[in-house]
């Protein structure tokens, strides 16, 4: 954003009530997605008025569970809509008048009130800018003597940090979130609080990063001696390289892709994936495996026909495709998602009700999910009739397949499956080569071990100024304070 002072945040005031009626870098080159520098995370102000990050409401699954999602394609693309459900549930803003707390009168019990604005849960969590403010002011909290010895944060430690981001302006005067508060402009405005930025973190996933700082920082000289066959820390328990444990099963991460709307963009490319194109591409008859943006038609879809946001500087943006991943699973569970022009066609033919009840524009994106390197249904259409069951025929294969045209770009990014990628995160030399040195484009089980549990974000090659590596944050500030802590 242009403007530091002036963003997105808003407590809801009364001319708001009419308006509102809402790391993990891959095998993709460092394309832009018509973000650039006007990408946006969530700041000071505008997390003052959206209020806390909500974790992600996990399920349980066991190890039959994984067997079944892992031999069907209907039971995984039944969790992939579940999972998207979650990540997509309303949740009201903080910035909200008081609802009353007596609801009863005379006996009878009042209607209960309605809320004010809402934003997915998703739209809740935590950027880079605001892991590292959390991080850094945990980490200085703890005090000289804990940072010297490398103490482990206590739940009460790390929860001060969370809270204390929650209502920081950090440089920013109460007037100018007030003054904030006059800009918002209709639902797209405060779906804007959660601005544009591509990846977002959930609570537990950077609590995870918190408890395990002291583990994190001892694998920094590490990385580049993994190899594939490089074992992990117990192949049972911890098959990571670079934590003291695995991540929580309500840990969750998000990548997004936007589109410039309004004016001054041109919207969104018409993405075709139907059964025919598809075959053309996993056959590499078609831009060598690769999903091309180029020269397609293009589209401006309104707020009920894609989630669009308004940012503070009044540009105005178009979700195109989302990536939700959770640890619901042992090795993840790979959800993603794309605006399409024909939504009920092939890969939106089964969207469920649950998602259709989110109304807007939740029922105009298609999605694809995985749960296992390995193609464990034999059926190529996973019973599926008409398109879908075409379409998941089509790209039927020994290894599973779930490609995203507005994220994965280059050759060969349109015949991958996520979770192959993905296995090689941490290792600072492999992205450039699984594409086209690994088996099947990359998406093969390969690894003995899972360097960064899957998260590129821990230490992504893709990254030249190491603004995403989380590591090289955590890294830095302990340094930084080592330079006083030890005089």
């Amino acid at each position: 954003m242009k403007k530091r002072t002036v963003r997105r945040g808003v407590f809801f005031l009364a001319a708001l009530g009419a308006a509102a009626a809402f790391g993990l870098n891959g095998c993709a080159p460092s394309e832009d997605d018509e973000v650039g520098e006007d990408a946006s995370e969530i700041r000071e102000l505008e997390r003052r008025a959206v209020g806390k990050a909500v974790d992600y409401k996990a399920d349980t699954f066991t190890e039959a569970d994984e067997e079944r999602f892992a031999t069907s394609k209907k039971a995984r693309r039944e969790l992939g809509w579940k999972v998207l459900a979650k990540a997509l549930q309303p949740v009201p803003i903080a910035a909200q008048p008081d609802l009353p707390r007596e609801r009863y009168a005379n006996g009878r019990l009042k209607p209960k009130p309605k809320l004010g604005p809402t934003i997915p849960l998703f739209r809740t969590w935590l950027g880079g800018d605001e892991f590292d403010r959390v991080f850094t002011k945990m980490y200085g909290d703890l005090g000289k003597e804990k940072r010297l010895a490398q103490t482990i944060p206590t739940a009460n430690e790390i929860q001060a940090a969370f809270d204390w981001n929650v209502t920081s302006l950090g440089p920013n005067s109460e007037a100018e979130f007030y003054e904030r508060i006059k800009q918002i402009q209709g639902n797209s405005g405060v779906q804007g609080l959660g601005g544009n930025g591509r990846v977002a973190y959930s609570p537990a996933y950077v609590r995870h990063y918190l408890e395990q700082y002291p583990t994190i920082a001892g694998c920094d000289g590490k990385l580049e001696n993994l190899e594939v066959d490089t074992m992990p820390v117990d192949e049972e328990k911890n098959f990571t390289n670079c934590f003291a444990s695995e991540f929580p099963t309500n840990a969750a991460v998000i990548k997004a892709s936007w589109r410039r709307g309004g004016e001054m963009g041109n919207g969104i490319p018409v993405l075709d994936t139907s059964p025919a194109k598809l075959e053309k591409l996993m056959k590499g008859e078609a831009d060598n495996g690769g999903w091309n943006l180029k020269n397609l038609p293009m589209e401006k879809p309104d707020g009920t026909k894609a989630y669009n946001v308004k940012l503070s500087d009044e540009t105005e943006w178009s979700l195109s495709a989302l990536h939700v991943m959770t640890k619901e699973l042992r090795h993840w569970v790979w959800v993603t998602v794309w605006w399409s022009d024909k939504p009920d066609e092939d890969f939106g033919a089964d969207r469920p009700a649950a998602i259709k009840r989110l109304g807007g524009p939740w029922s105009n994106y298609k999605m694809c999910v995985v749960t296992d390197f390995e193609e464990k249904d034999p059926d190529p259409r996973g019973g599926f009739e008409g398109s879908l069951g075409d379409a998941l025929a089509a790209v039927h294969g020994k290894n599973t397949w779930c490609s995203n045209g507005f994220i994965e770009k280059g050759e060969h990014n349109a015949q991958t499956n996520c979770i192959g990628c993905h296995q090689h995160a941490g290792d600072t030399r492999s992205l450039d080569k699984v594409l086209t040195e690994f088996d099947d484009h990359g998406r093969s089980k390969l690894r003995k071990g899972f360097p960064a549990d899957y998260s590129w974000a821990f230490a992504t090659p893709a990254s030249p100024d190491q603004k995403d590596r989380l590591l090289d944050v955590v890294l830095g500030r302990m340094r930084s304070y080592a330079a006083d802590d030890q005089q």
